[in-house]
């Protein structure tokens, strides 16, 4: 008994999943013997200009190969909608985690989990909005950021630029410390300094500068490590593109999205918050 397999082509017993269940099981086939088996075997009765709309709609998504007149299932298809689906089925079988909105940052310290560094980012992002929109005059006014690589800068420039400049006509003062000096973080930083920031380079081999990215804005203090594997990762792409006219950021979105798991920290704790600020600048000024 064939395998019957049911595709999001449409309503059930279409000509697409009718060609596809078909060719699951038997193959290479020439269209004149999908249209005599599709009206045997289903009793559906079926035109040879249908069968063939729908197997060479097939074959243009990539779901068919052609060889000469027979069609057959396209194995790299099958490949690529396997990890498709494997992914579903573990985001599926994921527990489900607490939503992430500023209203998740209960108390002094609040620990979050998230599957990339591209879905932290936009979070850490969203503390920043939050803390421009509540700051009233008066409250703590420094942001100061530490981290290896500001990779976010090639990957949400608009963002980050609209960002930026808000917080400098707010008169906030903000301070940046790589820990990278490769030309390209030169290049992402004095895209930053343009938008008001003061930013230092204090270059470091050790694993743990690295991988540790912090961040103040007045009271609060954002702090993250990057696994291992990613931070190579993000040292290889920093190190082989010398110029913004050289790099794949389709490379670099590939790294930043990858399923990893990443810790992100968020304190309420202005003593600790100056005590960063006071590290950071120093180096810088």
């Amino acid at each position: 008994m064939a395998l019957r397999i049911s595709l999001p082509f449409g309503n059930k017993d279409n000509v697409k999943d009718l060609v596809f269940t078909i060719l699951s099981a038997e193959y290479p086939l020439r269209i004149i013997d999908l249209m005599s088996l599709i009206k045997k075997r289903y009793g559906k009765s079926v035109t040879f200009q249908a069968v063939r709309k729908a197997v060479l709609e097939l074959k243009k998504e990539n779901v068919l190969l052609q060889e000469n007149k027979r069609f057959l299932i396209n194995k790299d298809w099958v490949i690529e909608s396997k990890k498709e689906l494997d992914n579903l089925y573990l985001s599926l079988t994921q527990p489900i985690s607490k939503p992430r909105n500023l209203d998740s940052i209960k108390g002094q310290i609040s620990v979050f989990t998230f599957n990339s560094l591209s879905e932290m980012m936009k979070f850490w992002q969203s503390i920043i909005d939050d803390w421009f929109d509540n700051l009233k005059k008066g409250d703590p006014n420094i942001n100061a950021f530490q981290g290896a690589h500001c990779w976010e800068g090639l990957m949400y420039a608009d963002k980050e630029r609209i960002m930026m400049t808000r917080l400098k006509n707010k008169g906030i003062k903000s301070y940046a410390l790589s820990i990278g000096k490769t030309p390209l973080d030169k290049y992402i930083w004095r895209f930053y300094a343009k938008t008001g920031i003061k930013v230092g380079f204090s270059p470091s081999t050790s694993s743990f500068d690295k991988s540790y990215y912090v961040a103040t804005l007045g009271e609060i203090v954002i702090q993250a490590r990057y696994p291992e594997e990613l931070v190579k990762e993000l040292d290889e792409f920093f190190k082989k593109n010398k110029s913004i006219d050289e790099l794949d950021l389709s490379e670099l979105s590939d790294i930043v999205n990858k399923k990893v798991n990443i810790q992100l920290t968020v304190i309420k704790d202005i003593l600790m918050a100056k005590q960063i600020n006071k590290s950071i600048i120093s180096e810088i000024e």
